[in-house]
């Protein structure tokens, strides 16, 4: 259970697996494991903190042995505050303030968070009258001494053992733990798109017509010779592959399997090295040759479609209920914005069948800074106290469609788009307009209406419909 935790990239994950016995099998296991993940940690913040080269691989070398110890996150914020990654640090930080909020070091923490973004003081205060659980050690059941109960426990167990087992027997493929983790879509997305580029589209979707034409016998000269540069020039098919899936594994973590859980890398990796197997056959004008080469070639041109289809998917974000009610909530679960009564928050209406071309990562980031800067205006207000969400859909000039995601509150307190787009771009809603940008979108302030003192409103444009009518 614990190291399922891990998989799913859980906050506690570190606390349970010191929690497991530490006289069990297990739990020395899980002691080693974090040990040697500690040492990966450690150095890769040693390097950061020098500018030294290979930060980077020591920390995904840890995460793919067990969890960070939370406390580290500290140091790994500092370092990347003092090399000028102050976004990245503003995340660490969060993250080592929400885990760990009654470390010595968490007070001066706070205080270089707010230094890093003023909106942000006092979000992460702890709550005066809580302190964390401590860690349960998970030890097996004391036994029991009536039978049907002891029957009972045994089944239940052996269930959970076979459900586990399920579990831990393969990772996840591609398209899954995309799903399963939206702050992973950027990463992921890059990643398809070296792949396509550089071996699926230059090497092998530039030998069709020469692999179509060897098929009826008909290549000529000219058409074998690029066909065997493209293939076996320079870098050779079957390390150019290998290249291409330790980065996605690299950068994606343990919970990635695309050897033997994503069937389309599977069988992608085995066209390659039939690829590579049928160099001889293929100069020698073998016509069996031509046919396996014709099904290596479909296979990953196959792959090539997949990866397509889904990173048309990972920047396609549906803007619906579902989106908003997310935001909200993890925006109050917040120290700051939790605490602030509202009298309403009310999200609607929303047009139906909205997409935009965002990650929803960064659509989710925007939201939340919007959302979270109204809530703490009307926070420092007199009441009444609300906050209200709606999408529209508005017809440009130009023929192309607007999304507006409006966030309207009761508060007084004055605020321009002009004010907005004058902050710094690494703190607050700076942050907003500089993930915007990337998008082609905007944000702006209007005029309060209807009980309404204003309302910000975030626009960008509604993805056309796909063939599939897929969105992520």
């Amino acid at each position: 259970m614990a190291e399922e935790l891990w998989r799913r990239r859980d906050f506690d994950a570190h606390r349970s697996w010191l929690a497991v016995d530490p006289n069990s099998r297990q739990g020395r296991e899980a002691r080693r494991r974090l040990s040697r993940a500690d040492q990966r940690y450690r150095e890769g913040v040693r390097r950061l903190e020098r500018g030294e080269p290979g930060a980077r691989d020591a920390l995904l070398e840890g995460v793919a042995i067990a969890p960070m110890d939370p406390a580290l996150y500290l140091p790994l914020a500092r370092a990347c505050r003092a090399r000028g990654l102050e976004v990245r640090a503003e995340d660490y930080y969060k993250k080592f303030l929400r885990l760990r909020p009654d470390h010595p070091q968490a007070p001066a923490a706070r205080l270089e968070l707010g230094a890093l973004d003023p909106e942000l003081q006092g979000i992460f205060e702890p709550e005066p009258s809580q302190t964390p659980a401590p860690a349960v050690p998970i030890r097996p059941p004391p036994s029991v001494s009536l039978v049907p109960a002891f029957a009972a426990g045994a089944i239940a167990f052996a269930a959970a053992v076979a459900l586990f087992a399920r579990l831990f027997r393969r990772g996840l493929p591609l398209a899954r733990l995309a799903a399963e983790s939206p702050e992973l879509q950027p990463s992921i997305a890059y990643l398809v798109s070296s792949v396509r580029h550089e071996l699926l589209k230059h090497r092998i979707g530039a030998i069709g017509d020469a692999v179509r034409a060897l098929g009826k016998g008909e290549a000529t000269a000219e058409q074998r010779a690029f066909l065997a540069a493209r293939l076996y020039g320079g870098e050779p098919l079957v390390l150019a592959w290998r290249g291409h899936v330790r980065a996605f594994e690299r950068a994606l973590g343990p919970r990635l399997d695309l050897r033997r859980a994503d069937r389309g890398f599977r069988e992608a990796g085995r066209a390659i090295g039939r690829i590579a197997a049928l160099e001889r056959a293929l100069a020698a004008g073998d016509a069996r040759a031509a046919e396996r080469l014709a099904w290596a070639h479909r296979k990953l041109l196959e792959l090539d479609a997949d990866l397509a289809a889904l990173a048309t998917r990972l920047v396609r974000t549906t803007v619906d209920e579902v989106l908003l009610e997310e935001v909200v909530r993890e925006v109050r679960s917040e120290y700051a914005a939790g605490r602030v009564e509202l009298d309403a928050l009310v999200i609607g209406p929303v047009a139906p069948g909205v997409s935009v071309e965002v990650f929803r990562f960064d659509l989710v980031l925007v939201l939340k800074n919007v959302v979270r800067n109204a809530i703490l205006a009307v926070g420092r207000s007199a009441p009444p106290r609300r906050i209200a969400l709606d999408v529209g859909v508005e017809l440009e000039p130009t023929g192309e469609e607007a999304v507006r995601v409006r966030v309207r509150d009761t508060s007084t307190e004055a605020l321009t788009t002009e004010a907005i787009y004058e902050r710094r771009v690494d703190r607050g809603l700076g942050l907003v307009t500089a993930a915007l940008t990337r998008y082609d979108g905007a944000i702006e302030v209007e005029a309060g209406s209807q009980g309404w003192a204003k309302g910000v409103t975030v626009r960008l444009f509604r993805a056309l419909q796909s063939s599939s009518g897929v969105a992520s």
